[in-house]
């Protein structure tokens, strides 16, 4: 009897270490948990974050939830980060947050937080990701019922997010203080996120508008020093026919005022402008991006575009700044070409073409403040 008792002990102890190694891989959760409502074990009209967290563990358990959890245990804990690795654990259940940030290593991450319904409901919402194996990120939304102690799966923003340009890579941002849902379309050829912000009205997120961060080297665009540019307040991707290129189109509320940004000698760069006020016009060609001034320093500027970037530019000047009486040109871009050249290239643009832009509503910043 005692070597039976010994060997069900023996295998109740492989079961219990089997069942603690039993984690799911984020591709299963992510493809999953919309199938399944959580229990909260005594939930009752206000649990924190941590609660909420828990709960969302013991269905769906995964590696990246259990350092929090750990830490969570010390009802004191609030911050560790680990210098060396740019590590970085929070759990703040004031503001109903907490994150594992693994510093852009090769480890998964997480980040949850909830918002407080106007019903008494609250919204539950956790990200989870990994950069390799695969590379991987979503968002699972949750309505907790206080009635039920029950966490309810629900659509959430991003379930209807069309982006910019589909080839953009998507992250998210959830909030630790403040209440918008922030969707991140990071441009590699721009190296510039665009912020698509979802506003909170008190039980839901509404989509308010479309924030782009110019840190990256957007110098020129800075109302105190460019007094021929009026505010931008809405924006489009534009692929010209034929070309697998495309630059972003900003305009003002009534599309008079416009402005092509495109990467040029590895920066975001105005390329082109349209104003009717510092007589600015602005003409497409299939390939071509042109700006034609007839202001005092008249010009021509050509942007040729090819693979995402400019591939040249050139700009032509009037007789009166020459020597020998024909248009002045320079060259600039990624080949050099004689005069003649350029000519040839200006002569050779074919029929211009009418653009039909999706636009979106953008406000323009020049810091991270959005996030």
């Amino acid at each position: 009897m005692k070597k039976y008792l010994l060997l069900l002990l023996a295998v109740s102890a492989s079961l219990w270490v089997l069942a603690a190694d039993n984690y799911y891989g984020l591709e299963e959760i992510r493809d999953q948990w919309k199938s399944r409502n959580i229990k909260v074990p005594n939930g009752g009209q206000s649990p924190d974050i941590v609660k909420l967290l828990t709960a969302f563990q013991n269905v769906w358990g995964t590696h990246e939830v259990d350092p929090v959890l750990k830490c969570a245990k010390d009802p004191r804990f609030t911050r560790m980060r680990k210098e060396e690795w740019n590590e970085e654990i929070i759990v703040d259940r004031k503001n109903g947050y907490v994150c594992l940030d693994n510093g852009g290593a090769d480890s998964g991450y997480m980040e949850a937080c909830m918002w407080r319904r106007d019903t008494g409901h609250r919204l539950f919402a956790i990200r989870l990701g990994q950069p390799v194996d695969p590379e991987i990120e979503f968002v699972c939304f949750y309505d907790y019922d206080p009635k039920t102690s029950t966490l309810y799966p629900e659509t959430g923003p991003e379930q209807e997010f069309r982006p910019l340009n589909k080839d953009n890579y998507i992250s998210y941002n959830l909030p630790r203080k403040g209440k918008d849902f922030i969707i991140i379309e990071y441009d590699s050829n721009f190296q510039s996120n665009i912020n698509h912000v979802y506003t909170w009205d008190g039980n839901k997120h509404h989509f308010s508008h479309i924030s782009i961060d110019l840190k990256y080297g957007m110098r020129w665009f800075n109302p105190k020093e460019t007094d021929y540019l009026v505010e931008m307040t809405k924006i489009a991707v534009i692929t010209l026919p034929g070309q697998a290129d495309h630059f972003y189109l900003l305009s003002d509320d009534e599309e008079e005022g416009m402005m092509v940004l495109a990467l040029y000698k590895g920066d975001l760069e105005l390329i082109g402008i349209n104003n009717p006020i510092s007589a600015h016009q602005l003409i497409f060609y299939p390939d071509v991006v042109v700006t034609k001034s007839d202001v005092m320093s008249q010009y021509t500027s050509y942007a040729f575009l090819k693979d995402s970037y400019v591939w040249q530019m050139i700009t032509e000047y009037p007789t009166v700044v020459s020597q020998n009486g024909a248009p002045k040109i320079t060259v600039e871009g990624w080949e050099d070409i004689d005069e003649e050249a350029a000519r040839k290239k200006i002569n050779s643009l074919g029929q211009p073409i009418q653009l039909n832009p999706e636009w979106r509503e953008v406000r323009i910043s020049d810091s991270e403040d959005e996030l």
